[in-house]
């Protein structure tokens, strides 16, 4: 399944290179990444003889990890390219991109703009506050959650009521005082659809075991280890999107409450301008007044997302029902039909003026775009699976590279169309020309 070329592996300088990459976006950096200037995948922790051993012989339990990590950053991949909210930031990437090669001050908005866009992704760390909770919680003793609003704060260091926030607090279960805040950012949505997919990869992975006895405590064992993660007051720029839907579902089981979040946040990346006009927001967002028309008219992800949630109320046990509430307490369509309409979005092709080489990597990618949204719809999973990687997914799949730089594809001649070195160079460019704008405009410099 997983095709190896030694021809092709990152040196050590591009490795550290990506490590300073990977910063604007949900990653795991230890485990994996994806990093969209490039749209390359690392999958640090893939060892491809050992996965290609345990799929012939038809179980998966001692590379769990190796396919969990594999299938949270394509995710990330697929809903890149496969989503509004991509195509959007695909767009963005490329006016900079064309911005750099012609090295002109009418370009430089282009610039700052997509500097501003990858910000907001997961937004900079003054909007989020956290501190270690005064006592133990779980999945039996929650948080308690509590809900407000904010606005960005513009250059000048005036609050800008054109860029409203909502934020989720977290608080100790019996006193309520508040020990987290965090903006339910894009960030947070895309991590709930890619760690749901390293759920249900999981599960699949522990239920390849022979042994009933080594299923079953291996089951309690996933449980408790994606619980103990779910609770890490210093991880909750990626799980507040599940922390949410829990809240407001009232559910308890990690791996539902991830299925749920996936897919209300599939709908919410692929919302149009006509469907963020027909939004509804539940009545509890009255208070928010005149932000609500000004979340809608920023097409604010985050937003639409919380709206989904707080108008499919309580899980009863049917996750179809679940979802198709949600959007009829939300005045919108149908799933498939938002899903449908996106994906013939997608399916138009990105039409930009003046493009060059850099430029037109990405535009080839998107060429798949209404494919990928289209078979997402019909997964009931929502998410990247091994299946759909061996499967709908194999010929578009991207090659990626492991912790050493290696790179394996899952269709022969991939890596070569790819150019993954070119787009890592021209991803790198991108950066140090950011930076030396920035240090002449906003006076700093990325990390």
């Amino acid at each position: 399944m997983f095709i190896g070329n030694p021809d092709y592996r990152f040196s050590a300088e591009k490795i550290e290179e990506r490590k300073r990459h990977v910063l604007a976006f949900p990653n795991q950096k230890s485990d994996g990444s994806f990093t969209p200037h490039s749209t390359i995948v690392e999958v640090a922790v893939f060892r491809r003889g050992s996965v290609e051993a345990a799929l012939q012989a038809g179980n998966l339990m001692n590379v769990r990890q190796d396919i969990q990590v594999l299938c949270h950053e394509m995710t990330h991949w697929f809903d890149f390219f496969g989503t509004r909210w991509g195509r959007n930031y695909a767009i963005a990437i490329c006016k900079a991109l064309r911005a750099m090669e012609r090295r002109r001050e009418d370009g430089f908005p282009d610039i700052v703009s997509l500097f501003d866009l990858d910000r907001r992704v997961l937004l900079p760390a003054y909007y989020q506050h956290t501190r270690p909770p005064r006592s133990l919680h779980g999945l039996t003793r929650p948080w308690s959650i509590e809900f407000s609003a904010g606005m960005e704060i513009d250059p000048k260091g005036q609050l800008d009521s054109r860029l409203p926030l909502l934020f989720v607090k977290f608080g100790e279960h019996d006193t309520k005082e508040t020990f987290a805040r965090q903006p339910i950012s894009v960030g947070a949505l895309l991590e709930a659809r890619a760690t749901s997919s390293e759920l249900n990869e999981a599960i699949r992975a522990i239920h390849s075991e022979p042994d009933e006895n080594v299923r079953r405590v291996e089951l309690v064992g996933l449980e408790r280890e994606f619980a103990s993660l779910v609770y890490d007051h210093r991880l909750i720029e990626y799980n507040a999107a599940a922390h949410i839907v829990a809240f407001h579902a009232r559910t308890t089981e990690v791996a539902l409450t991830y299925r749920l979040a996936a897919a209300l946040a599939l709908v919410a990346l692929n919302m149009s301008e006509q469907d963020f006009n027909l939004l509804r927001p539940p009545k509890e967002f009255a208070i928010l007044k005149d932000g609500n028309r000004v979340f809608r008219r920023n097409q604010d992800r985050g937003y639409a997302f919380a709206c989904l949630v707080w108008n499919a109320g309580q899980y009863d046990g049917d996750e179809a029902a679940y979802v198709a509430r949600s959007l009829v307490q939300s005045n919108l369509d149908d799933e498939q039909t938002i899903l449908a309409r996106a994906a013939a979005s997608l399916e138009q092709p990105l039409r930009l003026a003046d493009v060059n080489p850099s430029m037109e990597r990405f535009i080839k990618e998107s060429e798949a775009g209404g494919a990928i949204c289209a078979e997402y719809a019909r997964q009931v999973e929502r998410v990247v699976t091994l299946d759909m990687l061996s499967g709908p997914f194999r010929d578009i799949a991207p090659p990626f590279i492991d912790g050493t730089g290696e790179f394996f594809e899952l269709r022969d001649g991939r890596i070569e169309q790819f150019q993954a070195d070119e787009r890592h160079e021209a991803a790198h460019a991108l950066r140090d020309y950011t930076n030396n704008l920035l240090a002449g405009c906003r006076g700093l410099r990325m990390e």
